[in-house]
């Protein structure tokens, strides 16, 4: 069974996607996981200069960037029977989710390579060192630097750090190519003496002006 690609609900299909890639790339994920995965995928598109595109309203809640419609989300795929559940959190505090069935990919392409790559780099982290990682986000830095906690995160915070740091890297790269000027012997001396021969010039002017 395949199932028809890019569901109505965004955030249905955000969630099928990272499930999509865990499972292609062997990554178990659980329902923490599964949240920072998600926030990491929006951020990184908005990095890009796109926009978020999980559906999701993040605020500081619950351990890091959090949206309680995460978990109607997953219960909708798993009341459909396109993921299943399994509810560990009892014994080793986990609950783990895996794809049911075989899915188109829920996205459009450029999603898909986003989600992909999140989940390439940050699949095999445990939720703990996620967790560490959303909190050096710009988004959740703010957040947490006010002390606010339940505010939403201004995802875009992501964009002016990465436009910032692009500036600095090009500014570096210009200053590497400018030769350096070399300074004449003698300069500072003559700037000197034509500086103390003018003093009295100076002190003649600001009495003109009233500036003494």
């Amino acid at each position: 069974m395949t199932v028809p690609s890019q569901p109505s609900d965004p955030l249905v299909g955000a969630v099928l996607a990272i499930l999509k890639a865990a499972r292609e790339l062997g990554f178990e994920i659980n329902k923490t996981k599964l949240v920072k995965l998600l926030y990491f995928a929006d951020i990184q598109a908005i990095e890009q200069g796109g926009v978020q595109f999980s559906g999701a309203t993040w605020r500081w809640d619950n351990f890091g960037p959090f949206d309680r419609a995460i978990a109607a989300a997953e219960l909708q795929l798993a009341d459909s029977n396109l993921i299943e559940r399994r509810d560990d959190r009892l014994f080793d505090g986990q609950c783990l989710l895996t794809l049911a069935v075989e899915v188109d990919d829920p996205l459009p392409a450029e999603y898909m390579t986003i989600v992909r790559d999140v989940v390439t780099r940050h699949g095999s982290k445990s939720a703990t060192a996620l967790k560490v990682l959303s909190y050096k986000t710009p988004p959740m830095e703010a957040a947490s630097a006010a002390g606010d906690r339940g505010v939403l995160l201004d995802l875009n915070r992501a964009r002016r750090r990465r436009n910032v740091q692009a500036m600095l890297a090009r500014s570096r790269v210009r200053r590497a190519t400018i030769p350096r000027h070399e300074r004449s012997p003698g300069v500072a001396d003559e700037l000197l003496a034509e500086l103390e021969a003018s003093s009295d010039s100076i002190r003649r002017a600001n009495e003109v002006l009233g500036d003494r």
